[in-house]
């Protein structure tokens, strides 16, 4: 059963988390960090909030625990475990990432816990699913966008005799809402860090004996930014309590948007400085244009939104008036 997490106590969840994630930036200390914390039974007792409490936390950090496999595990109604992975989509897409022939076809992406997980999820294009030793999707680290290297491409022939069929208690739409809303936070909490940063640049820099910050063209940008982050949140907070995947879509679209014009605005008041390593942005300009493609990105969502809302002819209310 679903139970509401006091606001209290959700707020010291939070301080906790995001110190864990902190002290252990790397995706299997932070995992195991977060487990301990009780991060399981977040989930199990209120999964919406749990979630959105730990992809802030995500988001906020910059860590690269792998929560998202156990999101999505948990929407299915499997058991959750830091040895417990999932094999995702590939980016861009939300359809299952293995399809039976002759054998099995995995084409996706895992996660950094696939090195320590013992048991992957599969997902079959017809509306099935499976487990497999782990050792199975594993594929070594490569140089990737993103430094803190939290998803990599697998592909892969199974026999089908190495997985054993599994029953669920949703299907695979259940799991792709549940990863978009959770995305949605993170990508907020993202774009927010890359806002403050800036924000921090522009009154720090000055320019013509003046701080960058007082100049009307950088507030636009700034302020901007700052309106695309809370549309975005105002419709990723409903999430919460409403678990309709074309509200989760449409979050995870949205929050896509806003740290991608963030990123675009936050990249022109930091100027040179963005543009090294020698300041933190790079690292969450970097994550953003992972995450945005996952489950969908913020330019193939729209074209699934309008067309959900064809069929349904009528419109989710966000905002009761």
């Amino acid at each position: 059963m679903t139970e509401l997490i006091d606001t209290d106590d959700l707020a010291m969840l939070a301080a906790g988390f995001e110190a864990a994630m902190a002290d252990a930036p790397g995706t299997g200390d932070a995992d195991a960090s977060l487990f301990e914390l009780g991060w399981g039974d977040l989930l199990a007792t209120s999964p919406t909030q749990a979630a959105a409490m730990a992809f802030t936390a995500l988001g906020t950090t910059g860590s690269a625990a792998a929560l998202l496999d156990d999101v999505v595990v948990h929407a299915l109604g499997l058991e959750v475990s830091p040895d417990t992975c999932i094999v995702l989509p590939v980016p861009n897409r939300a359809e299952p990432p293995a399809r039976r022939t002759g054998s099995i076809t995995v084409d996706g992406l895992v996660s950094g816990r696939v090195d320590r997980a013992t048991t992957a999820v599969l997902a079959l294009d017809d509306g099935t699913f499976a487990t497999v030793d782990a050792v199975a999707v594993r594929s070594p680290e490569v140089d990737a966008l993103d430094p803190g290297r939290p998803f990599r491409r697998i592909r892969v022939e199974l026999d089908g005799a190495s997985c054993t069929p599994v029953d669920v208690s949703a299907g695979w739409p259940t799991g792709v809402a549940a990863a978009r809303a959770a995305l949605a936070h993170q990508l907020i909490a993202g774009a927010r860090t890359m806002l403050d940063q800036a924000r921090e640049h522009a009154i720090d820099r000055e320019q013509f004996g003046r701080p960058v910050a007082s100049f009307q063209a950088v507030r636009h940008k700034l302020a901007e930014a700052l309106v695309a982050i809370e549309g975005a949140a105002a419709v990723a907070d409903v999430c919460t309590d409403d678990t309709d995947p074309l509200v989760a879509t449409l979050a995870k679209s949205l929050a896509g948007k806003a740290a991608r014009t963030t990123a675009t605005h936050a990249q022109q008041v930091l100027a040179g400085i963005g543009f090294t390593t020698d300041h933190p942005f790079h690292l969450w300009l970097k994550r953003t244009l992972v995450l945005d493609t996952l489950f969908g990105s913020s330019t193939s969502l729209p074209g699934e939104i309008g067309a959900e809302l064809l069929a349904r002819g009528h419109a989710p209310r966000l905002v009761e008036l």
